[in-house]
């Protein structure tokens, strides 16, 4: 995890980096349609089991990928399936946000140094 965080920032950073820092928005009717594992999720086991995780096979994986929203495999009829895609796509406004404020304390080093002082 350590080896992760250094490379990447957090292991926020790197899990999302996979899906382009969007979710994955399923259009499942059918509860059977759901699947275990996915290509995506094969992918990042493989990439986890080279860095040295353990126990993260890709049906693991997927589950992790549910619950965390990088896909979301809500029914469409499911009375949550709009509210979690809403939330997906609020996550990656935020995300967007969030680096353009970045680049603006880049560009204006008097900025940075004002809004440190006010934190403080």
């Amino acid at each position: 995890m350590l080896q992760v965080t250094d490379e990447f920032g957090s292991f926020d950073k790197y899990i999302w980096n996979f899906v382009n820092h969007k979710p994955i928005i399923s259009q499942f009717r059918y509860s059977r349609q759901v699947p275990v594992k996915t290509p995506k999720a094969e992918l990042i086991s493989k990439d986890l089991v080279k860095r040295g995780f353990r126990s993260v096979s890709p049906t693991v994986i997927y589950s992790f990928m549910q619950v965390a929203g990088l896909t979301n495999d809500h029914l469409i009829n499911c009375f949550r399936f709009q509210e979690c895609t809403t939330k997906g796509e609020a996550r990656v406004k935020d995300d967007y946000l969030e680096a353009k404020t970045k680049v603006k304390e880049l560009e204006d080093p008097i900025d940075v140094g004002l809004s440190r002082a006010v934190d403080d």
